[in-house]
């Protein structure tokens, strides 16, 4: 009896250990360097969507009733594609902290953005936040999705589109 429950108890470790050699092939290392294998660098091309064509309105407000500094931002789409999604990457000098300021309203040509908000630098000065990325994802004429991301610090773009 001993040696049939120990038998069992090998073959379910063995199967366990075999399902999940399969799921180490799906590693954020592989998904990252297939991602990377489809981007397109910007040296050669032109960026699909400019980011001075999109940079957000950002003002920051008055503290709420608990102290709590906020900023809301808008932007307006002056590029000739579709934006369904548009996230920047704050960082809060005065805390040393990144927040983030996001929307996933589609925004037509032409249109501004509905506003979108996201904690801001407690010392409500203008000076004391910076924007370090920024990743637009838009429409392209044939239905596709575009995405693009900004690096500001190292002033470079990528994007890619999908099926």
């Amino acid at each position: 009896m001993k040696k049939s429950i120990l038998i069992l108890i090998l073959i379910i470790s063995m199967s366990l250990i075999g399902c999940s050699s399969g799921k180490i092939e799906e590693t954020p290392e592989t998904i990252a360097e297939e991602k990377a294998n489809d981007e397109v660098e910007t040296k050669d091309e032109e960026i699909p969507i400019n980011p001075e064509d999109i940079m957000p309105e950002i003002t920051i407000l008055e503290p709420d009733s608990i102290g709590t500094v906020y900023m809301e931002a808008t932007y307006t789409n002056n590029s000739k594609y579709p934006i369904t999604g548009y996230s920047a990457d704050i960082l809060l000098k005065d805390q040393n902290d990144t927040t983030y300021l996001s929307t996933y309203d589609t925004v037509m040509p032409g249109e501004t953005s509905p506003k979108f908000e996201s904690f801001g630098p407690e010392t409500q000065d203008p000076d004391d936040y910076e924007i370090l990325t920024l990743e637009i994802t838009a429409r392209t004429e044939d239905g596709n999705d575009l995405y693009i991301e900004y690096d500001f610090k190292l002033n470079e773009a990528t994007w890619w589109e999908a099926d």
